[in-house]
């Protein structure tokens, strides 16, 4: 184990070689991205590239990219790997350049690239200083603070549960493909931000909670939704947990 900085170069060769990589390192947070652009663009793309010279320069040929849905920008109808990406962030922008990076890395050099387009991952443990609605709510609550919702609560979302996701990576890692490709992930439902707020009173049993309405961010996406029709055929991945149950099981692992 080598803890380090994915920008520094240097400390990544001493990483070991391995038979595959999986690239999670990265600033997953799109009000980051606003605030210091230049930071998230440094570690997202630059150090991006660093791990697949790693890659390059150790042989190895297996790498699974950890994308997001951020690449595709808003739009009202489901969205399929072939939609056209129009990123509306910087941090969906250095994902997107990722993405590219890793497309030229496959063609060039041989590697087997998988990358995986994540939609809203929640779970236990999620750190609320990047991605976190489902964490600020529960913060909030657990303080017996009504959640604050920016916009008007319409916004829609998939929320996919981090043991999904881990699943899908273990797929991914196991599929065997000479070109780069590429995979919406998530489990084809869009949910309110209104509605998750409701399941999320419930779950806690704070009924008298009403949300709190704030100014919406800007930059962040009205819609995303997807139908992962290509992730369940090719990979053999469908998501086994409902959203009720996942925040349900977040409620109980938060207040354990």
């Amino acid at each position: 184990f080598i803890k380090c900085d994915i920008r520094n170069f240097k400390k990544v060769l001493q990483l070991p070689k391995v038979n595959a990589v999986i690239h999670l390192a990265a600033i997953a947070s799109v009000v980051e991205s606003i605030d210091n652009p230049i930071f998230v663009n440094d570690v997202n793309v630059n150090g991006t590239l660093n791990i697949l010279e790693f890659c390059r320069k150790k042989k190895i040929k297996k790498l699974v990219f950890t994308s997001s849905a951020a690449i595709y920008g808003d739009y009202e109808e489901k969205i399929s790997e072939k939609t056209p990406t129009i990123p509306t962030t910087v941090y969906g922008s250095t994902k997107l350049t990722g993405e590219q990076y890793c497309r030229i890395y496959s063609n060039l050099f041989g590697i087997d690239i998988t990358s995986l387009r994540p939609f809203n991952i929640y779970g236990p443990c999620q750190n609320d200083n990047y991605a976190g609605v489902i964490s600020k709510f529960m913060d909030r609550l657990n303080e017996n603070k009504p959640p604050i919702i920016f916009g008007n609560g319409k916004q829609t979302r998939d929320f996919i549960h981090v043991d999904d996701v881990v699943r899908a990576f273990y797929y991914a890692l196991k599929f065997k493909k000479t070109k780069f490709t590429v995979f919406n992930l998530a489990t084809g439902k869009s949910t309110s931000i209104n509605e998750l707020a409701k399941i999320f009173l419930l779950a806690t049993k704070k009924l008298n909670l009403k949300p709190i309405y704030k100014k919406p961010i800007s930059g962040v996406v009205i819609h995303n939704s997807t139908n992962p029709t290509k992730i369940k055929q090719q990979l053999d991945f469908i998501s086994t947990i409902d959203l009720t149950n996942g925040i349900t099981n977040f409620v109980n692992h938060y207040t354990s």
